[in-house]
C-alpha cells in the first residue's frame, strides 16, 4: 500500500499582505500528479488545511477541488486531522457524511481511539489520528491534571495503544512540535516558554509517525517519525529548504519504503544579497525575477529609494534589508553610540550625493557636524 503524507497548507495564507493561493493551487495539482504518477491509495494530512481558523472562501473551495479530485474522482481515502490553525468545529462539520465520500476528517479528541482502517487486497492500515489540541482540552477529556504538552501527548497515546490491534500496521497523524526538531519563522508558538514540546519516544512503536507543524522537512529520533513540511515556504528562513511530500510504502510485514517527493512552486522563495548594482545587473538575466525576493544590500553609502530600483526589475521584492544599518545597531556597548554617530554624518553626505551626483564641500561637511553637535547638546540638556 502506498499513502502520501502531507501537511501545513496553510490555505489562503498572505505574505507581505500578498495572497499566496495561486500557487498553492498549483502545488495542490501537483499532489494530484503525484497521486497518479506513483498509484498512491490514500493520503494523509497531518494539519493546518488552511491559515486561519475562518478560511477565505478561496481557500475552502481550494480544499474542495482537490477532495473532489482525489476522494471523489479517484476513490481515493483523504485522512486529515486538525491543526493549530485550522478551526476545528467548522473543518469537522459534517464529518460522519463525508466519510461516505472517503474524506475522513479527525478533529475531535475522543475520535482518536477509533482508528481509520485502510485496505487494499493485501494490507489493512489502522490509522491513529491526533487533532490538535492544548493541555486543557485533555484535562476536560480524560478529567486528568497535566499542565504541558507532552504530559498531555502521552496519555492520549497510551489510551491509543490500549486499543492497537497488533496484527494490523499502525500509523499515528499528530499536529505537534518534537523536542529539538528544526523550526522556521512562519510557525505560529504553540505556547511560551518550551511546554509545547513533544518527546519522539512515544511515537517509536508505531509504524509510522505522520507529522504536523513544523514546516521543515526533517525526522527526529528514528526515520519513521517523521514530518512533511509545508506544502511550499512561508517565510525567508525557509529559502533554502527543499518542499516536498513524503511517500510511503508498507504492507503486512510493516513499513518497506520512504521516498521524498520534491514539490516545484511556479514561483519561488530566494534571498538575494550584494551591492545594488550588481543586483541590478544580476537581475537583468534572471529568468525567475517573478520569483518571491527579499534582498540584502551590503552597499555603505545611502542610496535614494533602493526599493523602487530594485522592484523595477524584481516585481515580487517583498523585503529590503541593509546590512551595514544592521550592523551598526547590533554594535556592542561603548561602541554603539559612535557607530551611531559615524552613521548620521555619513548618511547625510551619502543622501547629498544621490541627490545632486556630487559630495559635499569641506564647508558643508563642517556646517553638518556642527549640527549634528549642536542637536547631541540640546538632547543632553534636555
Amino acid at each position: 500500500m502506498k499513502i502520501l503524507h502531507t501537511s501545513d497548507w496553510h490555505l489562503g495564507r498572505l505574505f507581505h499582505q500578498q495572497s499566496l493561493l495561486e500557487q498553492q493551487q498549483t502545488l495542490l495539482q501537483q499532489l494530484v500528479d503525484v497521486i497518479d504518477e506513483h498509484a498512491v491509495d490514500a493520503v494523509i494530512i497531518a494539519g493546518d488545511i488552511y491559515d486561519r481558523s475562518v478560511p477565505p472562501s478561496a481557500a475552502v473551495k481550494a480544499f474542495s477541488d482537490f477532495v473532489d479530485q482525489v476522494a471523489v474522482q479517484r476513490q481515493r481515502p483523504i485522512v486529515a486531522i486538525s491543526g493549530n490553525h485550522d478551526g476545528a468545529e467548522r473543518l469537522g462539520f459534517a464529518t460522519n457524511l463525508l466519510k461516505q465520500a472517503k474524506l475522513h476528517l479527525i478533529t475531535d479528541l475522543p475520535e482518536c481511539t477509533e482508528p481509520v482502517v485502510l485496505r487494499d487486497s493485501e494490507t489493512e492500515v489502522n490509522v491513529w489520528c491526533v487533532p490538535f489540541h492544548d493541555p486543557l482540552q485533555v484535562n476536560h477529556w480524560l478529567n486528568s491534571e497535566c499542565k504541558d504538552f507532552n504530559t498531555a501527548h502521552q496519555l492520549i497515546v497510551d489510551r491509543i495503544n490500549a486499543e492497537r490491534n497488533g496484527a494490523r500496521r499502525n500509523i499515528i497523524v499528530s499536529h505537534c512540535y518534537l523536542d529539538g526538531a528544526s523550526e522556521s519563522e512562519s510557525e505560529r508558538p504553540l505556547s511560551i516558554g518550551g511546554a509545547d514540546r513533544v518527546d519522539w519516544q512515544m511515537f517509536a512503536d508505531f509504524d509510522y509517525a505522520a507529522l504536523g507543524h513544523l514546516h521543515q522537512p526533517q525526522y527526529k529520533g528514528l526515520e519513521h517519525i517523521r514530518y512533511s513540511g509545508s506544502l511550499m515556504k512561508y517565510s525567508f528562513s525557509e529559502a533554502n529548504q527543499r518542499k516536498s511530500v513524503t511517500l510511503l510504502d508498507i504492507d503486512n510485514t510493516g513499513l518497506k519504503h520512504i521516498t521524498q517527493i520534491a514539490l516545484k512552486p511556479d514561483q519561488d522563495m530566494r534571498v538575494i544579497k550584494g551591492q545594488l548594482t550588481e543586483l541590478i545587473e544580476q537581475a537583468k538575466n534572471d529568468p525567475h525575477c517573478s520569483d518571491f525576493i527579499q534582498a540584502i544590500l551590503t552597499d555603505k553609502q545611502a542610496i535614494l529609494h533602493p526599493m523602487a530600483k530594485l522592484r523595477a526589475y524584481y516585481p515580487n521584492l517583498m523585503q529590503l534589508r541593509k546590512e551595514q544599518l544592521e550592523q551598526n545597531n547590533a554594535a556592542p556597548g561603548a561602541h554603539a553610540q559612535e557607530h551611531l554617530k559615524k552613521a548620521d554624518s555619513e548618511l547625510i553626505q551619502d543622501f547629498f550625493s544621490e541627490v545632486h551626483g556630487e559630495p559635499l564641500t569641506d564647508d558643508q561637511k563642517t556646517a553638518i557636524a556642527q549640527v549634528i553637535q549642536r542637536i547631541e547638546q540640546e538632547e543632553s540638556e534636555s
